[in-house]
């Protein structure tokens, strides 16, 4: 985010405060505090030259505590606690190298500006939260005394093949208090968007229902929530109420399930074509016979399955579901049955124009399955014309000519399309599509929790999830 900012965050003032101060008594204890062998400043001068210098060490600090992308110059003001606007200081971020610039009294004759720089290696790229630093809190959620998701410190695997882990759900969710992000307990602020990365593998022999990476509202959802309904494998555990067994919700809420405003790019290899009742198997209006990719959002808020408070969720991933409207975004539908290339991938038809001519069966076409996923959502904060909110979302997945599920050697770690901190712009977005939603769910969304869901019917799968990096638009 360009432009000026003022602290208006009576907890982020507080923190600012604690940053300067900390760096003025480390200032003092060293002796490194700036000093001039001449007369020619006054005592006061000298004060403010001080003060500029512990406001641009201070502003270095935010800078690596907030982990802030690039930016050409951007000034952070801050508010007294009397409401008043205090001094400032002016940042310039170009990848590794951080220029920070305190000003004092600005504009009066008693103005002083002091300036540092540093170069912080691998910062132009750091990710917010990731698998290499946050697998802890990678939360799994599945029946007690099931392995049907595993974890390592490396990878995360949804899934197990076999006939044991037939008919199972479950999720991984972040459950983590990253700062960069104002996480507290997996619940983090969706400010203006995300960007995501990782790379995935249907392992051989998967042919179960797929899985989904999924953004929801932390107002009505904790990391405890999930969907899906046993032995409903084509709810991929993100429609749904969590449904074990009689008086057993997987979700230990007694059936919320995943409560909307939400959104999930799934990833379905399972045909389940069917168009009647939401409440039968077969019912998710998928094309019979290509794999897919999709944006699914929450359907429609009227037709519902049973009594408990996620009745209304299950048809939150049946393509074509929900009215358009402001509270009822429509599921990806596609081309063929009157949706579009840029809701809906089948391997074949791309959004911006062309084809990429993938076999049928792209997801599951073991060795040369392995795919690169990326995913960034621009939140607008101020409303439209029409009151408002405007998400735009857009996808890209390309294969991975190594067939090696980490994708390491065609895409390292500092490649614009893995790098999360800033937006990708090589190329157009597999999937892209906006929408609008009302002022009482863009509320909702201002706090937002992630994670993966997956389900599985008669055919089971494995999918390990790698190299997971996230970062917020701030």
């Amino acid at each position: 985010m360009e432009g000026d900012m003022v602290i208006l965050n009576k907890k982020g003032n507080v923190l600012l405060y604690v940053i300067i101060a900390m760096t003025m008594i480390s200032l003092l204890g060293t002796g490194a505090y700036f000093m001039t062998s001449t007369s020619t400043f006054s005592g006061l001068s000298m004060n403010n030259l001080n003060k500029a210098y512990s406001l641009a060490t201070g502003g270095k600090d935010y800078a690596l505590m907030k982990n802030l992308g690039d930016t050409a110059g951007r000034t952070f003001t801050i508010k007294k606690l009397d409401g008043t606007l205090g001094d400032k200081f002016l940042l310039e971020i170009n990848g590794d190298k951080i220029k920070s610039t305190g000003i004092v009294n600005e504009g009066t004759p008693y103005e002083a500006r002091r300036m540092i720089e540093v170069t912080k290696s691998g910062f132009a790229s750091k990710a917010d939260i990731s698998f290499a630093r946050d697998m802890a809190a990678m939360t799994p959620i599945q029946v007690g005394g099931t392995d049907l998701i595993s974890k390592t410190d490396t990878y995360i695997s949804l899934g197990k093949i076999g006939a044991a882990y037939q008919s199972k759900f479950g999720a991984v969710i972040y459950g983590g208090s990253a700062t960069e992000g104002g996480c507290v307990a997996g619940k983090c602020k969706f400010g203006e968007g995300i960007r995501a990365f990782f790379t995935f593998q249907f392992a051989s022999g998967s042919a179960g229902d797929g899985i989904t990476f999924t953004l929801f509202n932390g107002d009505q959802n904790d990391a405890g929530s999930v969907g899906g309904y046993a032995g409903s494998g084509e709810l991929m555990g993100y429609a749904g109420d969590s449904y074990v067994s009689a008086g057993y919700y997987l979700d230990g809420e007694g059936g919320r399930g995943i409560q909307p405003p939400k959104v999930a790019v799934e990833f379905d290899p399972y045909a389940n074509p069917g168009t009647g009742s939401i409440c039968s198997s077969n019912s998710r209006n998928d094309g019979s016979s290509k794999n897919h990719m999709a944006l699914m959002f929450w359907g429609n808020n009227t037709t519902s399955c049973g009594s408990t408070v996620g009745k209304y969720t299950f048809d939150d991933n049946r393509h074509g579901s929900g009215s358009g409207s402001n509270e009822e975004p429509t599921n990806g539908l596609r081309v063929a049955a009157g949706g579009d290339a840029c809701s809906y991938f089948n391997g074949d038809t791309l959004c911006g124009g062309g084809s990429l001519s993938w076999p049928d069966n792209w997801l599951l076409n073991w060795p040369s399955n392995a795919f690169a996923f990326r995913m960034e959502v621009t939140r607008k904060l101020t409303p439209e014309a029409s009151g408002n909110y405007q998400y735009r979302f857009k996808v890209w997945i390309k294969r991975c000519a190594s067939g090696d599920p980490t994708c390491s050697a065609d895409y390292s770690d500092t490649a614009d399309y893995v790098n999360t901190k800033k937006d990708y712009t090589a190329d157009n977005p597999t999937l892209d599509r906006t929408i609008e939603i009302s002022p009482t769910y863009h509320q909702r969304f201002d706090t937002m929790l992630f994670g993966w869901t997956l389900a599985t019917g008669g055919a089971t799968q494995s999918v390990p999830i790698y190299r997971f990096r996230m970062n917020f638009k701030k």
